[in-house]
């Protein structure tokens, strides 16, 4: 079955009741009990010493981590020029589907120093030829988008593409070309690479959850609402929200046996399925599924009727300049 009638036959499906049971280890919609807590106060002093190391890592300085350079593209966003190199994709103490851990390969590339904004959204839509309505039901320019499907995700990176005078990555159906020099969704191992930022921890601060409410929007601080980007400590590599605030889409096709035979090599999923990746845990997950290993399988929304889940953002990421 060709990419396009695989999709198709998805729409068909999805028009039906969307299903948020947990099922094979997959969970379709991360629920959890809010819980009410303060936050640390930020020093000076800790602020000043970020900067120059970035985020603290259980405590302590993370491993001479070197924070890449910031580029604005033509849109007025920041990108991280992510470095290449390769990590150890997984966790053995985590989930089955994040099992086994395995050496992945990375090469450089962009990555949107936050989740893609409302603001940034609409002034895109206004110029689109196929303008999408903003499907955020938490409304607010600095506020990540959320609720969004993964082909509406993909139109946002072929229309900031072609405002910037870029080759468009995806087609109709949202297959990918990766040659182009145009915006898309990160890989899953570029997320988890981009994400660890050079740690090996649970989170890119360290191991200890008591932490993430100084650079996470989670469920015992979000007050069950989206927060404004960049509010949160980055990690090592100067990326905001990747704990928290909405979980991202990925490029990828979902399979929670990927692992077992995933190339070593910038990875890019499985060919087919019906679920994608989404990373990075929400406002409304608990500290768990913040972890930078934690996978999420999820309905991508290919169906006209199927609504997005409220938790469900993302940010854009695009080859390196030739040097």
């Amino acid at each position: 079955m060709s990419a396009a009638e695989t999709r198709n036959a998805m729409r068909n499906e999805e028009r039906g009741t969307r299903n948020e049971e947990l099922q094979d280890g997959v969970f379709l919609v991360d629920f959890c009990i809010p819980r009410s807590s303060f936050l640390i106060p930020h020093c000076i002093l800790c602020a000043f010493f970020i900067a120059i190391i970035g985020c603290t890592h259980g405590g302590r300085p993370a491993a001479k981590v070197e924070t890449p350079p910031v580029i604005t593209t033509k849109s007025g966003i920041e990108m991280v020029v992510i470095p290449a190199g390769s990590f150890e994709m997984g966790n053995k103490k985590g989930r089955d589907d994040e099992k086994p851990v395995h050496t992945v390969w990375i090469d450089s590339f962009l990555m949107d120093k936050t989740e893609a904004t409302q603001g940034e959204w609409d002034r895109l839509a206004h110029g689109a030829d196929d303008p999408k309505p903003n499907p955020s039901n938490f409304k607010g320019p600095t506020l990540p988008v959320n609720q969004v499907k993964w082909l509406d995700a993909v139109w946002f990176c072929n229309a900031r593409s072609k405002a910037e005078g870029l080759k468009p990555c995806y087609n109709d159906e949202g297959v990918c070309d990766f040659d182009a020099e145009g915006y898309r969704l990160p890989t899953e191992a570029e997320w988890e690479y981009a994400c660890r930022a050079g740690t090996s921890t649970s989170y890119s601060f360290g191991n200890d959850p008591k932490k993430l409410g100084d650079h996470a929007w989670f469920t015992e601080n979000s007050g069950k609402t989206t927060h404004p980007v960049a509010q949160k400590r980055p990690n090592p590599w100067g990326l905001c929200d990747m704990h928290g605030n909405v979980s991202e889409w990925c490029h990828d096709v979902y399979a929670k046996d990927y692992y077992e035979g995933s190339p070593d090599k910038n990875p890019r999923g499985p060919k087919e399925g019906k679920l994608y990746v989404r990373r990075g845990g929400a406002w409304q997950a608990d500290a768990d599924a913040l972890r930078s290993t934690y996978r999420v399988g999820d309905y991508p929304g290919f169906g006209d009727a199927c609504l997005a889940p409220e938790p469900i953002g993302f940010r854009c990421v695009r080859r390196a300049p030739a040097k």
